[in-house]
């Protein structure tokens, strides 16, 4: 079968703070699944309608390097109410102005280059259905 997607998706098990909109202080919790250089497939307790603004700050490896912190912007373009969860569907904002986009470009290809053989995999289980995350905002 033809991949009709733009961009190549890479598998990415990695913790990440949401923040919905550009002027919610709030912070939520959440797992990335996979990763491509357009956007994030998120896994949330939280719902986010499509069309939200999205702040994301995640940890990703990075060869030679270590961890990193990157933030990055978006739009939710889709979402997949699931029994533990919701699994969204975020597009970043390719502004180079907005948070470490321009560094996320610049580097993923070396991201693929080592981690983008892998299988897809799910990302580490969310808290047990009725138990909630605690906003990352309370958490300090």
């Amino acid at each position: 079968m033809k991949e009709l997607r733009r961009h190549k998706r890479v598998p990415l098990v990695a913790g990440l703070t949401i923040q919905p909109g550009d002027k919610n202080p709030l912070r939520f919790a959440g797992t990335v699944a996979n990763i491509c250089r357009g956007g994030a497939a998120v896994f949330s307790q939280y719902h986010f309608p499509p069309g939200m603004l999205a702040g994301l700050e995640l940890t990703v490896p990075v060869p030679g390097e270590g961890l990193r912190c990157v933030t990055l912007f978006g739009v939710t373009r889709w979402v997949k109410v699931q029994p533990d969860g919701n699994l969204l569907g975020i597009e970043f904002l390719a502004d180079p102005r907005a948070g470490d986009y321009e560094w996320f470009d610049r580097n993923f290809d070396l991201y693929v280059a080592v981690f983008g053989d892998r299988k897809p995999c799910r990302p580490a289980a969310l808290p047990p259905k009725g138990r909630r995350l605690t906003p990352a905002a309370e958490d300090n």
